[in-house]
């Protein structure tokens, strides 16, 4: 081949590989909270990790979002009026099968309202107040549990398995 068209071809070859990286698509992440400095807390530890952020605070936007590219999900369990996030995982997973989910939740694991049996999975479970790195590393776990086919027994609850940041 002629130098020239070598390097003609090697310029283009390096000008596609640069608009690839241009285009490529970030992973997906829903956070469903209605806690606005929540929100935003949350969307700078996804976005760090490298993904883009949509959010809901109740079952309709939920309803209305295409979950198409949908990577993982942050669901709090108590929302605004009678909302709860058990219906917002099972209609996210009605849609998309074992969808990673990570729920924060001011309730504690015992309690009635922090039940997560039956939901399907991968789930992980973090106590809030979260701190940002427990978040990352819970989101990264339970998307790796997904990729490997893993899920917790649906008949034990599975306690927080982070450290809890100080009030």
């Amino acid at each position: 081949m002629p130098r020239k068209a070598h390097e003609t071809d090697r310029a283009i070859r390096a000008s596609c590989s640069s608009m690839a990286e241009q285009l490529e698509v970030k992973r997906l992440a829903l956070i469903v909270e209605d806690e606005a400095l929540i929100v935003m807390e949350m969307e700078d530890v996804l976005a760090a990790e490298g993904f883009a952020c949509t959010v809901a605070t109740d079952q309709a936007e939920v309803e209305a979002l295409s979950v198409g590219r949908l990577a993982v999900a942050i669901v709090d369990l108590r929302l605004r009026g009678d909302i709860v996030g058990q219906s917002i995982i099972r209609l996210l997973r009605s849609r998309i099968r074992n969808l990673p989910v990570v729920v924060v939740t001011g309730y504690n694991g015992q309690v009635p309202q922090a039940d997560l049996r039956g939901l399907g999975g991968p789930t992980i479970r973090l106590q809030k107040p979260v701190d940002p790195a427990d978040l990352a590393r819970a989101v990264r776990e339970v998307i790796d549990l997904a990729h490997r086919g893993t899920t917790l027994p649906s008949h034990r609850r599975r306690e927080d398995g982070f450290r809890h940041a100080a009030c």
